[in-house]
């Protein structure tokens, strides 16, 4: 779908007298799983496959750049709404979520604010031919835990321990946004005005959570290697 797709399309602009602009959604993934420390991501880093959808993210971008047509590459941060929030809540997320070192650097960027940059992307000249960086900014960079603590804390579920998390490397770091937010000026909410707005919208289910926490929260902690085996040690 990826590859396919792109070069569906790529090969339908270089049919038209005047090709369009596209606006390629790609990852901060394809800059490879990352361990806590160092400088933000640029847009300088490689793309990198270490499986098979970073691998196509890469391939796509390497297509555009040898297309020879209008583009912009967009290498999205973590991009998380109120209703994606509560989205795939299956057993195999829970292993891989509680398998992430909670230190790992995150930064969010509000889905709607990814859509102004699409959007401005087009009408920016400048933007053109162009890898950017797409994130919400300094206030929407914290680490792994805190991301997953304020999200379950708003819902009602609650921040889970330190221990509930494993040590591994993840596809998520801060990033480098200087030149996107010069170029597009996107950036509109913070993370800490998402977290009151997914309040609100709990504000009907969170008092029942409240009450079903303990059962949600040993559920989902049964899918935590980490925490299994603090117990098995307790």
């Amino acid at each position: 779908v990826n590859v396919g797709g792109t070069k569906n399309i790529l090969e339908a602009m270089l049919r038209r007298e005047e090709p369009p602009i596209i606006v390629f959604a790609s990852s901060l993934s394809v800059c490879g799983p990352r361990e806590p420390g160092g400088p933000p991501l640029t847009a300088e880093d490689p793309a990198i496959g270490t499986d098979h959808y970073t691998s196509h993210k890469a391939e796509c971008e390497r297509l555009l750049q040898e297309s020879g047509l209008p583009y912009v590459i967009f290498r999205i941060g973590v991009s998380v709404g109120i209703k994606t929030a509560a989205g795939d809540l299956s057993p195999d997320v829970f292993r891989v979520l509680f398998g992430i070192n909670p230190n790992v650097r995150l930064e969010w960027v509000h889905p709607e604010d990814v859509a102004l940059a699409q959007a401005r992307a087009i009408q920016t000249p400048a933007a053109i031919g162009k890898i950017l960086m797409i994130g919400g900014g300094e206030g929407c960079r914290l680490t792994f835990g805190e991301f997953y603590g304020a999200m379950f804390e708003a819902t009602g579920v609650g921040r889970f321990p330190p221990g509930a998390y494993g040590s591994g490397a993840y596809y998520c770091d801060w990033l480098d946004t200087t030149e996107s937010q010069a170029l597009l000026h996107y950036q509109r909410v913070r993370f800490d005005e998402f977290i009151v707005a997914m309040r609100h919208a709990s504000r009907f289910t969170r008092v029942p959570t409240r009450l079903l926490s303990p059962l949600i929260r040993r559920f989902m902690l049964r899918y935590s290697d980490a925490w299994q085996a603090y117990k098995g040690r307790a």
